[in-house]
């Protein structure tokens, strides 16, 4: 039986931090997979100098560091995210999909174990 912790807004359940990912990639991964390929290549307002594609990559690319445990010196400095992005330059926007899928099924595991995401 899991344990739930109280705070100021009352009991907290451990597995939600790990059930997040899942939630949000059920939402989001059919809108993606609709979409046509000129809809990834426009910029990302909230991210200046990405496209949508870019922000993609990089959100994929930093999950799949969490599912791999990879926590190398400066991994999510900007010089990081760029060498993200740049790996996956050549990739097929359904590729980017397909491994952000993965990232955000296999993450959530991951972050339940540690806790939240912090």
């Amino acid at each position: 039986m899991t344990e739930l912790t109280v705070d100021a807004h009352g009991p907290r359940d451990p597995e939600l931090p790990g059930r997040l990912p899942a939630v949000e990639r059920d939402a989001l991964i059919p809108l993606l997979r609709a979409r046509p390929d000129a809809d990834f290549a426009p910029a990302a307002a909230a991210c200046p100098g990405w496209t949508v594609r870019d922000v993609l990559a990089h959100c994929s690319a930093a999950l799949l560091r969490v599912v791999e445990s990879r926590f190398e010196k400066g991994v999510f400095s900007p010089e990081s995210n760029e060498r993200d992005i740049a790996e996956r330059s050549e990739w097929t926007n359904v590729r980017v999909v397909d491994e952000l899928e993965r990232g955000m099924t296999e993450a959530g595991p991951v972050i339940a174990r540690a806790g939240g995401w912090t």
